[in-house]
Formats: C-alpha cells, sequence, structure tokens
C-alpha cells in the first residue's frame, strides 16, 4: 500500500510535467510561446520528435515542435543535414555524424498524395535551416525532402519523412488526462484522511 501512494504521485508528476511541455511549447489560443512549469519555454527541437534518414554520405533530420502537430496551428519545424560515415563495415552501429558547412535542399509536402505547398530549393549556411509551416488537414503528411548537389554530378537525393497531424481538438486531450490524473489523486487523499480518522485510537 505505500508503494502504491508513492507511484500514483510520481506518476501524476509525470504525466503533468509531459502535457506541460506539449502545451506550452505553443499556445493554441494565443497562437504564441507560453511559458512552462520551469519559465519561459523557448522552442527547441526534441529527440523524441525528430526523424532522420540516411542515403549514401548524408543524413537528413526533420525535427517538428511537437510529435503530432495540429492542423490550422503554425508548426516550427527544423531541418538538419548531417555527413553520415557508417564506417569501414558500413554498419549503423559504428557511424559518425558532423554538420555540413552549407547545402541546397527543397521540400514537398504532400497529403493523400496530393502535392499541398513546396518550398522550393534554396542555399543554406551551416548544417540547418528553421521554417513555420500550417498543416490544414489532418491525417498523415508526407514530406519530400531534396537535397542537392550530395556529389560531383550535382545529383539530387529524396528523402521522405511522415508526419501525422491530428486535429484541433487534440490538446484538449492533455488537459482532460490531467484533470483526470488530479481528481483521482484527490480522490485517494481523501480516502487516505478519511481512513486515518476511523482509526481506533490505541489506548
Amino acid at each position: 500500500m505505500k508503494k502504491i501512494r508513492l507511484i500514483l504521485p510520481a506518476c501524476f508528476c509525470i504525466l503533468v510535467i509531459f502535457a506541460s511541455h506539449d502545451a506550452s511549447a505553443k499556445s493554441p489560443i494565443l497562437e504564441t510561446s507560453g511559458d512552462g512549469i520551469f519559465g519561459i519555454m523557448n522552442w527547441q527541437p526534441d529527440a523524441l520528435n525528430s526523424d532522420s534518414e540516411a542515403i549514401g554520405n548524408y543524413e537528413v533530420v526533420v525535427a517538428p515542435d511537437t510529435f503530432n502537430p495540429t492542423m490550422n496551428q503554425t508548426t516550427h519545424i527544423q531541418f538538419k543535414v548531417y555527413n553520415y560515415n557508417q564506417g569501414y563495415y558500413r554498419d549503423k552501429l559504428n557511424y559518425a555524424e558532423m554538420g555540413v558547412n552549407h547545402f541546397t535542399m527543397g521540400v514537398r509536402v504532400y497529403h493523400n498524395d496530393i502535392l499541398m505547398d513546396e518550398f522550393l530549393p534554396q542555399y543554406h549556411d551551416g548544417s540547418s535551416w528553421n521554417t513555420n509551416y500550417t498543416f490544414t488537414k489532418s491525417g498523415n503528411y508526407v514530406l519530400k525532402v531534396d537535397l542537392y548537389d550530395v556529389d560531383k554530378n550535382n545529383n539530387v537525393v529524396t528523402y521522405i519523412f511522415n508526419i501525422s497531424v491530428s486535429n484541433e481538438f487534440g490538446p484538449i486531450f492533455a488537459y482532460i488526462i490531467i484533470a483526470a490524473a488530479g481528481a483521482f489523486t484527490t480522490v485517494l487523499i481523501w480516502m487516505k484522511l478519511v481512513m486515518t480518522k476511523k482509526k481506533p485510537q490505541q489506548k
């Protein structure tokens, strides 16, 4: 019983932290960045939200600001390009990454095999670039990322990424989970207090 009393509050705290991180990174009502429980939360790419693909000597990473973007809300997306060296045996367990100095990239956005938008090829200094995008429909989107001039023959390599977009009611479920966890914890505390008061006093 004592272990359960310790585990339940810990689970509740974890739920609050994760839900607050997702909700405060982008305020859907004010359309601005919000204040998290640890202060002002400036968006940074999250490893849990990113996806990567390595083709040849390069690896491309796509990192939206949330695991499941919400339709009709601005999503921050970062693209990164790394030199990818898989070592002598070409195995993924032994590789090294280093950001490129510059790259040229274009992005095509598809929904149900229909081209929705296109970012024309642009030259970028450094190994990354950021952009904002608004997904107008829910469901699965496909980003076809074209990396240009990957070799001496100026070939183009296309990296494909899937992004799942939730409907406008997606963030509400995070608040429902927090409210349910809070109510459950409150009931447990109340039951504990009642049981403590009902215990017979030993003489």
